[in-house]
């Protein structure tokens, strides 16, 4: 079992990872690389990285590197940043168009697309969980989530135009560790104000986990839409004490939080009005399916929320404690604000009363 670098000769089962330089894509590959049903491993990633092919899929011909493939796995996407949401949509659209153009050229058989759980759109009426036979409902404010129902549908049509097999991956925001994930971090910074109607239970997967999910599911040669997330969800309180900040008893109605993030974007920060809702109403999902098939998360939806947040003083401390430590830490600072306040009362109670 190796990895083969771009041009080499490929003999036996091969296996394409695009982005394969990335956080997620990473995982991936190497995962993949190390599985004895794979024979060949190409990763190519627009950006140099050890045993990973520097190519551009957007400006590069993908199809002499996928001549050999049997699997092509499509991990690669523009990072979701502060420039325009078009931008960004066709720039992803895109990739996808001519991931699928190569293989339809060289008779890839069988191509694996990254999705969203995000498609399935936060609605007050969503079920807790969601299954994968759940209507597609994307918020429509949230130019990323509509493109990833896009790329679904431009390659369920391809696999039935070409009669290829297509495996669509909806994942919940995957957290990598010691790597700031990006849509994870502007969900965050969006809910930096409460949310007074409502809060959302929320899902996270480590890179880890989909990686061997992704490996089950090439190696099994199963098609179809499979949802990946960890075992249940947390609740909004365990998101807050995860976060290591106080939780403010402060809240605003979801039009203020949505007005403040897109100011806060246009200025460079990484947050998004469009997110607000999915701050607000449920979209998480149900994992049976693809359990079903063999697979186990290894993480918890804790456990992936910590890996993939930036070194801090809870480095090495596990997620039950450091919840436990930020509970605790709001805990103080409510008291001490309660103190302020009533040393504030008395203060202008004498004050008054001097007068």
């Amino acid at each position: 079992m190796h990895v083969e670098q771009a041009g080499a000769e490929q003999r036996g089962t091969t296996v394409v990872v695009t982005g394969a330089a990335g956080a997620i894509g990473a995982y991936v590959a190497d995962r993949l690389a190390a599985n004895d049903s794979v024979d060949n491993l190409v990763a190519i990633d627009r950006r140099a990285a050890d045993g990973v092919t520097r190519f551009d899929l957007l400006t590069d011909d993908l199809a002499e590197l996928v001549t050999h493939a049997d699997v092509l796995v499509h991990v690669a996407a523009t990072p979701m940043g502060v420039s325009s949401d078009g931008d960004e949509a066709a720039a992803d659209r895109s990739l996808a168009e001519r991931m699928l153009d190569a293989a339809e050229r060289v008779g890839v058989s069988h191509v694996v697309v990254m999705s969203s759980t995000m498609v399935y759109g936060a609605w007050p009426d969503n079920p807790m969980p969601l299954t994968e036979a759940a209507v597609i409902r994307p918020n429509p404010e949230f130019r990323f989530a509509m493109t990833k129902v896009e790329i679904e549908d431009l390659a369920e049509r391809w696999a039935e135009e070409h009669d290829r097999t297509v495996t669509v991956v909806r994942a919940a925001p995957t957290m990598a560790r010691g790597r700031q994930n990006t849509l994870a971090l502007h969900l965050r910074n969006s809910a930096a104000l409460r949310n007074s109607d409502g809060d959302a239970p929320a899902q996270f997967l480590h890179a880890e986990d989909l990686a061997s999910a992704i490996e089950v599911l090439v190696t099994g040669k199963h098609g179809g839409t499979f949802n990946v997330a960890a075992d249940g969800w947390l609740r909004p309180s365990e998101v807050i004490a995860l976060r290591g900040v106080p939780e403010t008893p402060v809240r605003v109605p979801s039009a203020v939080i949505s007005a403040v993030s897109n100011i806060r974007r246009q200025f460079g920060g990484r947050t998004h009005p469009g997110l607000t809702a999915y701050l607000q109403h449920p979209w998480v999902v149900a994992n049976d399916k693809l359990k079903a098939l063999g697979w186990e998360p290894e993480f918890s939806n804790a456990e992936a929320y910590v890996a993939g947040h930036q070194p801090s003083r809870f480095d090495g401390v596990t997620a039950e404690r450091r919840q436990e430590l930020a509970l605790g830490a709001a805990g103080a600072v409510v008291a001490a604000s309660a103190v302020g306040l009533v040393s504030a009362t008395t203060w202008a109670v004498k004050r008054v009363t001097r007068r």
